[in-house]
């Protein structure tokens, strides 16, 4: 239901950008261009951010200097950006790491470690990615021990233990210098 209605919402922003439409007049472009942007922005105001980043797109594509969907589509973008990296983030938490314990590793093999435990805790459904983007970070030495602990609670520690700052990103965590960032 909601597909056919995003479908149909589409299909009428194109109608409007096109200037066609059915029993009337052909709107003025700029009436076109200023309804879609109502309608991306209304679908913004109600979280609905796949059609309203369509919709703007669309603003964009016929109005380039457009400065009020430039605006938006960059919030829609950040959001998506964000929500991407918290949405690894609440899958990495549904994995409870029963026992951690790390005695004098570097960064990169703690993490070679976490990755193995998180593989055994989720009968091998969460296989985590992680990037080192500094080789020297990826040195850094780490010793912990923790019990019970979900998993993104473990690579918060790792992280700041060995002077790094965890950042998840769409598909991996990024380690780099906390020093830097």
């Amino acid at each position: 239901m909601k597909a056919n209605l995003h479908c149909f919402v589409v299909r009428l922003a194109l109608v409007l950008v096109t200037g066609a439409s059915i029993g009337a007049a052909p709107l003025r472009a700029a009436e076109n261009l200023e309804n879609l942007f109502q309608m991306g922005r209304d679908a913004y105001y109600k979280g609905d951010l796949e059609q309203a980043r369509q919709l703007l797109t669309m603003v964009q594509a016929q109005q380039p200097r457009h400065q009020e969907s430039r605006i938006l589509l960059g919030q829609i973008n950040a959001k998506l950006k964000m929500s991407a990296g918290s949405s690894l983030k609440l899958k990495y938490s549904g994995v409870k790491l029963p026992k951690v314990e790390l005695t004098d590793v570097t960064l990169q093999e703690a993490l070679d470690g976490l990755r193995a435990l998180s593989k055994n805790a989720s009968n091998g459904q969460v296989v985590p990615n992680f990037l080192v983007t500094d080789p020297k970070v990826g040195e850094a030495k780490v010793s912990l021990t923790l019990t019970d602990v979900p998993l993104p609670t473990a690579i918060d520690y790792v992280a700041r233990i060995a002077g790094a700052k965890a950042t998840y990103d769409q598909h991996a965590v990024l380690f780099t210098s906390a020093a830097g960032g």
